[in-house]
């Protein structure tokens, strides 16, 4: 399918034009946080405690005094780039890996999906936090255990691509010409096994957040007073009687960035399918 092809067919789609335009409007939000945030996050004014959203602080204070506004805007910033650091080394293991399982086959493909199957084996979040454990509370221990947890995704699902891949015409003519197995794989096979991946990608950008929010929320993400969507919702629940709104702005934060995702995820799907392609 033509690049100018698939643009327009995403440009058509809305649930695709909806979630590019909240992940947009994520992304600018965390990018521009100094510009954009109020206060600083990290400036306290106990007299200021637990003011409810107003104009001078539009979504309220928590239990120090400081704007929720502001931190849920550089919280943003840990949140994306967690998640984007998470999905690369993911992605990056899971190709490597499931490029070798698909191309090489026999011996090689059994030990790679075995041990794809020993990950599989684990929930993925109890692994997560088993290996943040192990390498400490920080921003990336969460990195690491998230690329460590989610590469199996993108193994098994360039596999597959490349398993349909090695028999097409192109790739026999590589053989035939006598070129080495590694430069017919990784220059002429698997590029063209990347439209699954960037659905898988991009949906993961979302499980990256959702898990980041979560360590963080369980105290072994990002550690306080750098703000993080999960710590913000971790104080807000201590007070949700006194002050719900603590909680209830992090939480929209997280759900409408993981359904952006989702819905560009579900878009370009829909759009790299070439069951779908007229």
């Amino acid at each position: 399918m033509r690049r100018s092809s698939i643009l327009q067919r995403l440009a058509r789609h809305a649930g695709a034009i909806v979630g590019g335009i909240i992940i947009l409007l994520v992304v600018v939000a965390a990018l521009f946080a100094p510009l954009l945030a109020p206060y600083q996050p990290e400036e306290r004014n106990i007299r200021n405690r637990f003011q409810p959203p107003s104009s001078e602080n539009l979504l309220g204070t928590d239990n120090f005094g400081r704007d929720t506004l502001s931190r849920i805007l550089y919280g943003a910033q840990v949140s994306l780039t967690v998640a984007s650091l998470a999905v690369g080394l993911a992605a990056t293991i899971g190709i490597f890996l499931g490029s070798l399982a698909g191309y090489l086959g026999g011996i090689a493909d059994m030990i790679i999906m075995r041990l794809v199957d020993v990950f599989l084996a684990f929930p993925p979040i109890l692994l997560a936090l088993t290996l943040v454990a192990a390498l400490g509370p920080s921003a990336f221990s969460v990195t690491v255990a998230l690329g460590l947890v989610y590469w199996t995704a993108y193994a098994r699902v360039i596999r597959s691509s490349i398993l349909a891949l090695k028999s097409e015409d192109f790739v026999e003519a590589n053989r035939a010409l006598g070129a080495a197995w590694p430069r017919t794989l990784f220059r002429h096979v698997l590029p063209n096994a990347f439209g699954p991946i960037i659905v898988v990608a991009s949906v993961g950008m979302g499980s990256g957040v959702t898990a980041e929010a979560a360590l963080s929320f369980l105290g072994l993400g990002v550690q306080p007073p750098t703000p993080s969507w999960g710590s913000i919702l971790n104080t807000g629940l201590q007070f949700l009687r006194q002050t719900p709104y603590l909680s209830t702005f992090p939480g929209a934060a997280i759900m409408l960035t993981v359904l952006g995702f989702n819905l560009l995820g579900d878009g370009l799907r829909d759009v790299l399918d070439p069951r779908g392609t007229s």
